[in-house]
């Protein structure tokens, strides 16, 4: 798993320096507002995941989801450019991968997300090198905290697995 977290690393860095260019065709060409709202649609459709996961899972599920999902709402709801909602998005997923490849409980939440943050910071500083980027203090927060509740919802997702409490 951790050859796969590596690659996903590496993949979100070497396309720093295009996405910029991406992101311009996207918005000439689709619009700014259709591109937010398929990147809602996208989270949205996560979201209804989530809670479809949570509602099998039984009452305390959807209770311990309930809250990742209105801090992800607020997050999506302040935030401006709907690359900053991907980021998020894929920074919830790295922290579901590496808490994955930590041991999936919560002795391992602490260095996973480190590892989640020291991944969002040297995001940021690459894009403050980067002629086309801007790093931002506020993006790694946000990166740190998708990818915290990436964890979240798979500490959530293996609580009712059998075996699967966390330790």
């Amino acid at each position: 798993i951790w050859t796969g977290i590596i690659i996903y690393i590496g993949i979100i860095y070497l396309t720093l320096p295009v996405m910029r260019p991406v992101l311009r065709f996207l918005y000439s060409s689709v619009g700014r507002d259709v591109l937010g709202s398929v990147v809602n649609v996208v989270l949205l459709l996560v979201a209804v995941g989530v809670v479809v996961l949570a509602v099998r899972r039984g009452i305390v599920s959807i209770l311990l989801v309930a809250l990742p999902l209105a801090v992800t709402a607020f997050f999506v709801y302040h935030l401006e450019r709907p690359e900053e909602r991907v980021h998020f998005l894929e920074y919830g997923i790295l922290g579901f991968f590496v808490l994955k490849a930590t041991g999936m409980n919560r002795r391992a939440v602490w260095p996973a997300i480190m590892f989640v943050v020291f991944a969002g910071s040297l995001d940021e500083f690459i894009q403050l090198l980067l002629p086309n980027r801007v790093g931002d203090m506020r993006d790694v927060v946000m990166n740190a905290v998708g990818g915290a509740l990436g964890m979240w919802t798979g500490l959530v997702g293996k609580r009712d697995e059998p075996g699967g409490r966390s330790s």
